[in-house]
C-alpha cells in the first residue's frame, strides 16, 4: 500500500481540489492561469495525477474564446469523422479533437514547477465541507474553497443507464488505412444493447479501437470485450499483425432522470453531474466549469463565499440541470422505450439530421426548433412506451417506488 504523503506546513492554498482527474486539473489550470495571486492544492488518492485516459470532443463544443487556451491539451485533431449504421453511413465535417493524460499533465506542469500548484499524492479524503478536508489519517486542513472532483459515485436522486467500454491502443507494422475517426460503427452485433466500435487513428500506424455498450447495468466484463476488439481489428479493419501498446476501460453514467438538487453543491466533474447526459463526454463540461469558477465567479465572489447557499455558483448546477431536461428525455426513449437490440435505430435516425443540429446537440445548445426536429416524424421506438416514459417527474416517482419496495418474506 502506498504511504500517505505528508502535508507541508508552509503552503497556504486559496483552493483545495480533491481528485486529480480531468475536471480537477482543468479547474486548477484555469484558476492559476487567470488569477496570478491564487494558490491551489490538489489531493489525489492514487500515485499520479491525470490517470491513464483519453478524452475526446468536437471542437465546436468549445467556445471560440477558449480554443487558443485549450490548444496545449489537444494531442490530435481531425477535420471530419465517420459514423456507420446498418442503414446509414455518413461523414460529418466537424473538427474532432483528442487529449490524453500526458498532455493534461504537461498543461499543469508549469504551475507545479512554479510552486503555485501543490500536488499531494497517495492521500485519501474521507470527508469534506465547503472549506475543510478531513484526511484518512484524521488530519483536518482548510482553504477558502474546497471542490470535490473525485469522480462518479452512485446517487439515489439520479437514475442512470451506463456506457461501458474497453479500448486497445495498437501499433501496426504497416499503415492501418483508417484515415479519420470512426465515432460510431454500429454495424456490429448489438448483443442485447446499443453497441458500437470507436476508432481513433492517431498516426498511420497508431490507433485506438474501443468497444462500447449502452446498457442498463454497470457490470463490465472486460475480458469478453478484449476478445471482441481483437475480432473487430482482424475482421473489420483487416489487420492481422499489430502490437498492443495500452489498454483502457471505463464505466460512464448516462442520466435518465434526476432530481433538481441531486448533486452536491461543491462537486465538479462527473461527481457533480457535469457530463453530457447522452454521450457521457466530460471534457466540454469540465472546461465550462473551470472557466466559470476561475473567471465568472472568482472576479465577483470571494473564494470563501463560493458555496454559500446564497452565492452565485448554484448557477452551475441549476443551469446544467435545466439545460439537459431534453437530453434526459432522449435517454429514457433510448433505454426504456426502445428494445435493447433495436436501440441503434434511435442513433441511426439522429445521424440523418442536419450537421448544424448535431453540432448543437453535442455542445448542449439545442434550440426549441432543434428539439422539435428530433422528435417529429416516425419514431424509432413504440409510441406507447415513449409516452409512458415522457414525464421525468412520473418516471422518478415510479423508479423511486421500485427502489424502495421491501421484498416479501
Amino acid at each position: 500500500m502506498s504511504k500517505a504523503a505528508a502535508i507541508p506546513d508552509d503552503f497556504t492554498p486559496d483552493m483545495i481540489i480533491v481528485g486529480a482527474g480531468l475536471s480537477g486539473l482543468l479547474t486548477a489550470w484555469r484558476c492559476l492561469d487567470v488569477n496570478p495571486d491564487v494558490r491551489v492544492r490538489i489531493i489525489e488518492a492514487s500515485d499520479k495525477i491525470a490517470g491513464d485516459h483519453t478524452w475526446s470532443f468536437n471542437l465546436t463544443d468549445v467556445a471560440e474564446n477558449l480554443r487558443e487556451w485549450i490548444a496545449p491539451f489537444i494531442a490530435y485533431q481531425w477535420d471530419s469523422y465517420d459514423v456507420k449504421f446498418p442503414q446509414r453511413e455518413r461523414r460529418l465535417n466537424i473538427p474532432y479533437c483528442t487529449g490524453n493524460s500526458e498532455t493534461l499533465r504537461a498543461c499543469v506542469a508549469p504551475h507545479i514547477q512554479s510552486g503555485r500548484l501543490q500536488v499531494i499524492l497517495n492521500t485519501k479524503v474521507i470527508q469534506l465541507s465547503h472549506d475543510t478536508v478531513t484526511l484518512e489519517t484524521g488530519e483536518v486542513i482548510g482553504a477558502k474553497c474546497v471542490l470535490d472532483a473525485r469522480g462518479f459515485t452512485p446517487n439515489e436522486n439520479v437514475f442512470l443507464g451506463y456506457q461501458k467500454f474497453v479500448g486497445h491502443v495498437i501499433k501496426t507494422p504497416k499503415p492501418h488505412g483508417v484515415e479519420r475517426p470512426i465515432i460510431m460503427d454500429a454495424c456490429v452485433p448489438q448483443l442485447g444493447g446499443y453497441r458500437f466500435v470507436y476508432c481513433l487513428p492517431y498516426t498511420d500506424t497508431d490507433m485506438l479501437v474501443e468497444d462500447t455498450y449502452y446498457t442498463d447495468g454497470a457490470d463490465l466484463h472486460a475480458s469478453e470485450l478484449d476478445g471482441r476488439i481483437k475480432d473487430y481489428i482482424r475482421d473489420n479493419l483487416g489487420l492481422a499483425e499489430y502490437e498492443l501498446i495500452r489498454r483502457e476501460k471505463g464505466v460512464l453514467p448516462i442520466t435518465l432522470a434526476a432530481q433538481k438538487n441531486a448533486f452536491p453543491l461543491n462537486a465538479i466533474g462527473i461527481r457533480g453531474g457535469f457530463y453530457h447526459a447522452v454521450t457521457g463526454y466530460s471534457f466540454p463540461d469540465a472546461l465550462w466549469t473551470a472557466y466559470a469558477l476561475a473567471q465568472e465567479f472568482y472576479v465577483n465572489v470571494a473564494f470563501e463565499d463560493l458555496w454559500n447557499p446564497n452565492g452565485n455558483p448554484e448557477y452551475l448546477h441549476k443551469t446544467k440541470w435545466q439545460k439537459e431536461t431534453f437530453l434526459r428525455l432522449l435517454n429514457r426513449m433510448l433505454f426504456r422505450a426502445a428494445k435493447p437490440a433495436q436501440r441503434y435505430k434511435v442513433l441511426q435516425r439522429f445521424y440523418g439530421l442536419p450537421q448544424g443540429l448535431i453540432e448543437r446537440f453535442y455542445a448542449g445548445q439545442l434550440s426549441r426548433a432543434d428539439k422539435l426536429r428530433i422528435l417529429i416524424g416516425k419514431p424509432p421506438v413504440p409510441v406507447t412506451k415513449a409516452l409512458y416514459n415522457f414525464s421525468e417527474k412520473a418516471f422518478i416517482k415510479r423508479e423511486s417506488a421500485a427502489q424502495n419496495q421491501i421484498p416479501k418474506a
